[in-house]
């Protein structure tokens, strides 16, 4: 939706204004909100900004709770969503908050506000990584070209050899979502031996945002508070993976090794980037998961909704009232200001 900004932000807040917000809201309040995060980081924290605004600010989360509370809905956990779906019990105002891929500070920052607001959450861990030093691959690329500066950068990719001149920030971030758009067509092994050539560049500028969580960590948490989910073994894209053995790695075994190390079952899968098709559906299925969620926008049925630092997007998202600008795009077309 990539309106000009000042339009956007009006419009936004004209619709609650009117009261549009309060109306959806009302419309939809016996439809449950999975709340998709990623991190939860420091205020100050904002080399995401402009470009994947993935870590939101702990301050815009401990916001967001209070909206939520204030505005009647129950914070349940993922698997008493499922059991009152299969159960066929009113959902009414109820909200689950997820967080993918197992960053650390979900520790430190989102789960002490968690607590403050009696809330419950679901965390998806990406098996291979937690309790490594290792960063999750997207962010492994991204690092290492913010790295390289204004150093032009080359590309090895299925036999071309592909040039980027990273100069300005704009440049840059072009760069990281050319490079990891490509990876993401890769088989995994594919995908390894292409990042392979990354090896020799020297990471000397890691943001604390990136680090993964480890295993005593997940031991510290309440599993009544915050459940554990699985998020595959190493982040593929699972719809382009083709071989029964890497699926089963990165469902199966990714399950296998988490149930392991926090000594219970993990009844909640994530699907990584939201890529999935019939076959995966299907093996998340039979790896004995309740519930696989996606990266769709939309109220459940397992779609989830993006947060975002602004409040009012935010509040125009939880309300369903963005559903709207569907209506408003031929318009907003004509007179331009959406291409």
């Amino acid at each position: 939706m990539k309106l000009l900004k000042p339009f956007k932000l009006t419009l936004l807040w004209f619709m609650d204004i009117l009261g549009i917000n309060t109306i959806y809201r009302w419309h939809n309040r016996n439809k449950a909100i999975i709340i998709m995060y990623h991190g939860i980081c420091e205020n100050d924290f904002d080399i995401l900004v402009d470009y994947d605004e993935r870590q939101l600010s702990k301050s815009s989360f401990r916001k967001q709770l209070r909206y939520l509370q204030r505005k009647g809905f129950s914070f349940i956990s993922m698997t008493e969503l499922i059991n009152k779906m299969n159960n066929g019990g009113k959902l009414g105002k109820s909200v689950v908050l997820t967080f993918d891929d197992g960053f650390q500070n979900i520790i430190n920052n989102a789960y002490p506000i968690i607590r403050e607001f009696k809330a419950k959450g679901c965390l998806y861990l990406i098996s291979g990584l937690t309790g490594t030093d290792q960063l999750l691959w997207t962010d492994y690329v991204e690092t290492v070209i913010r790295n390289q500066g204004t150093d032009s950068i080359v590309f090895h990719f299925k036999g071309q050899i592909i040039k980027y001149n990273p100069k300005t920030k704009k440049s840059r971030e072009q760069t990281m979502k050319d490079i990891k758009a490509k990876l993401r067509t890769l088989s995994n092994k594919g995908r390894f031996e292409h990042l392979a050539q990354f090896n020799s560049t020297k990471l000397t500028d890691i943001p604390e945002e990136f680090k993964i969580i480890n295993w005593e960590q997940i031991g510290e948490l309440d599993p009544e508070i915050m459940e554990i989910g699985n998020h595959s073994r190493s982040h593929p894209n699972c719809d382009v993976l083709t071989s029964d053995e890497e699926l089963e790695e990165e469902i199966f075994l990714s399950k296998k090794e988490i149930e392991d190390k926090i000594g219970r079952p993990v009844k909640h899968f994530c699907y990584p980037s939201g890529s999935y098709n019939k076959g995966v559906s299907e093996k998340v299925r039979q790896s004995g998961c309740q519930s696989a969620v996606t990266i769709n926008m939309g109220f459940v049925q397992l779609n989830r909704i993006t947060p975002d630092e602004s409040f009012i997007l935010f509040k125009t998202r939880i309300s369903g009232s963005s559903q709207l600008f569907r209506y408003f795009r031929p318009l907003l077309k004509k007179i331009g200001l959406r291409k």
